[in-house]
């Protein structure tokens, strides 16, 4: 007799493949031409809010809408009528980015590329080789040199002077400058929603810049003790939405994948797909 595992894989295969056949025959193309912006021109080209909505979600991981887009990109938007897309393909120059529609075991919808990946990485759990942590994310905390109790939404790594400090993932850096308190600071951008801070460094990373690209893992400073601050040592905020979160407990995204034995089909799906635009 086949396993409950082998029975359940079956299932999945007849489902992937009436969902396949069905879409495959009766799929549609809208297609975005940048002349201004994505909001102004996905709604001339009549791709609802939502759809809007996912590509900036899905492709801030990878584009900068305020600086990236340019009179002549597009942006495809395959999909069958009143349903989720099937595909979403960002199209600049020699450049491509595409991303497919994956429904997973557990019934959610996701996007992901021709590997079978979704676009955005899983974040580092620390940005440094630190020795310790020196002072947690908490609401109420006596600050050492102002001499009064406020909140610390962040956490504090200790570490040697110029130790190399990396980007927890994939993003675009918003603010590369000295700041009052947190003396020389990062603020980097991970797709719409995250934001990490980076400050008190002793320097910058060479060649980075405000609008740079950086990639999970990339050096892009160094600690140092600039600005309010009593020793060397990292201050690390984690924001999302705006709003700062604890680095060691909020559950951070992680990149998810197609599963294994679905992955062939997936990417004959994509191929498909791509082979008929």
């Amino acid at each position: 007799m086949k396993s409950s595992k082998d029975m359940y894989r079956n299932i999945l295969f007849l489902i992937f493949i009436l969902f396949f056949i069905n879409n495959v025959n009766a799929l549609e193309y809208s297609t975005i031409h940048i002349t201004r912006s994505l909001a102004y021109d996905a709604q001339k080209a009549s791709v609802n809010q939502k759809t809007i909505d996912d590509i900036v979600r899905i492709f801030s991981w990878k584009i900068d809408f305020n600086r990236d887009l340019k009179d002549g990109d597009r942006f495809i938007v395959v999909n069958k009528k009143h349903s989720a897309p099937n595909a979403l393909i960002y199209i600049s120059g020699k450049k491509r980015i595409a991303v497919f529609s994956y429904i997973s075991k557990d019934g959610r919808l996701n996007y992901y590329d021709i590997n079978g990946k979704t676009l955005y990485p899983t974040f580092l759990k620390a940005p440094l080789k630190y020795k310790r942590i020196s002072s947690k994310f908490q609401l109420k905390r006596f600050h050492p040199i102002l001499k009064t109790w406020l909140p610390h939404r962040a956490v504090d790594y200790a570490a040697r002077y110029n130790t190399p400090v990396h980007a927890t993932a994939d993003g675009i850096v918003k603010y590369r400058k000295t700041m009052n308190a947190l003396g020389k600071a990062i603020y980097i951008t991970h797709g719409s929603n995250y934001l990490t801070v980076y400050a008190h460094l002793s320097r910058f990373a060479r060649g980075l810049k405000t609008s740079s690209k950086v990639r999970r893992g990339q050096v892009i400073g160094y600690v140092g003790s600039t600005g309010r601050s009593t020793g060397p040592h990292l201050h690390y905020e984690l924001r999302y939405k705006n709003k700062r979160k604890n680095p060691l407990t909020w559950r951070i995204p992680k990149q998810k994948r197609v599963a294994k034995f679905d992955l062939k089909r997936f990417q004959k799906r994509a191929k498909s797909i791509l082979h008929n635009l």
